[in-house]
């Protein structure tokens, strides 16, 4: 098994392995550990490198043939495998006892060792050479009993991602920080930690916020920024704002800007709040003219669920252009805020107006 950490350090120092197994109910994690692999594996080939099939759907025999294959536009590849049923959990106890009692009686425990051994060639294979192809299992859980998951124990890299916690969760957040070119103090690390547990979807956005907030300029995230920046339930809120924009609806957008403001929050955060979305409506408005499937939304996006849904019903109401003229007027609008010539809250009224003129333009 290997932690997170020794994970990163091993795509830093250029070493990998023919087969990966990243198992767990964190998704997001999995999402994670596989894009930094194909970037770290696949470099230029990147865009063309990567396919993904459904473990059910296909034999352990013909994707281990598949990785013999030469690719067509890629040099290497990288073939994930999801929900493999051959390194699934029994349902229950009660089930696993059951799989003990029959596995002599039935063809499982052969196949089992069928499989074993083809993963067992593949690995042998490329035992003195980097892989020309790698292959990825990506499931919710597993049987550590059985002769694959054994196998991949020993010869491959298996990565358990369930929630992280402590000093774990502290190093994925220096990690994620530094992935945006930023520090993050002890303190305002600590803070994060205590603010929403180990979400790690909530924890990204927030990290997001926090760069987009500090700039070019500043490149350490401090407590005090974590302070002034939290943003609680404001997330939903700003939601509401947004839906009424791409609604066209401007005075339902102002009433609940008022209320915002009513609530006390602050303007600066809102504003940036409201600028990152707009940027998340541009990445989910590309997504949609590549085709990229719903399924796949949150964690090309690094959101939650549920954002990502959101995000894919605002971005079919936008066209392209208008969402590169509407983060254009938020740049010029953040560049007045910060040399003073006017005030967060009337920046946030006077852009709420510019992109209806936008909308409507478009």
């Amino acid at each position: 098994m290997v932690p997170y950490q020794l994970f990163m350090k091993k795509l830093k120092e250029k070493k990998f392995y023919p087969v990966y197994l990243f198992y767990g109910d964190e998704k997001y994690l999995q999402e994670e550990l596989l894009r930094q692999l194909a970037i770290s594996y696949l470099g230029p080939d990147l865009e063309y490198g990567i396919e993904k099939i459904e473990g059910s759907a296909i034999e352990l025999a013909e994707i281990i043939s598949r990785l013999n294959e030469a690719g067509l536009f890629a040099s290497r590849r990288i073939l994930i495998i999801d929900s493999p049923p051959y390194l699934s959990a029994p349902r229950n106890e009660k089930a696993a006892q059951e799989s003990d009692k029959n596995q002599e009686k039935s063809s499982e425990k052969t196949q089992g060792k069928e499989e074993a051994a083809l993963l067992d060639d593949y690995f042998k294979l490329w035992s003195d050479r980097i892989p020309d192809n790698i292959l990825v299992f990506l499931s919710p859980g597993v049987d550590r009993r059985k002769r694959i998951f054994k196998i991949l124990g020993s010869r491959g890299v298996v990565v358990e991602c369930s929630a992280l916690k402590g000093e774990a969760l502290a190093e994925w957040i220096n990690h994620k920080a530094a992935q945006l070119h930023k520090k993050i103090e002890r303190g305002a690390l600590e803070k994060l930690m205590l603010a929403d547990g180990n979400n790690l979807h909530y924890l990204s956005g927030e990290l997001e916020k926090y760069s987009t907030y500090l700039g070019d300029n500043e490149e350490t995230i401090t407590a005090q920024v974590v302070e002034k920046l939290f943003s609680g339930d404001l997330q939903g809120d700003v939601f509401k704002l947004s839906d009424a924009m791409a609604e066209r609806d401007i005075h339902k957008a102002h009433n609940m800007l008022e209320y915002l403001l009513r609530k006390r929050e602050k303007p600066l955060l809102i504003f940036f709040m409201l600028v990152r979305h707009y940027r998340l409506l541009l990445e989910a408005h590309c997504l949609l003219k590549e085709g990229i499937p719903q399924g796949e939304f949150a964690s090309t996006l690094a959101v939650h669920p549920f954002v990502a849904r959101k995000l894919r019903e605002q971005a079919v109401t936008y066209e392209r252009l208008a969402l590169e003229e509407i983060l254009l007027t938020m740049q010029e609008a953040d560049m007045q805020i910060k040399t003073g010539k006017i005030e967060p809250s009337q920046a946030l009224s006077l852009t709420l107006n510019r992109i209806d003129y936008i909308q409507k333009s478009s």
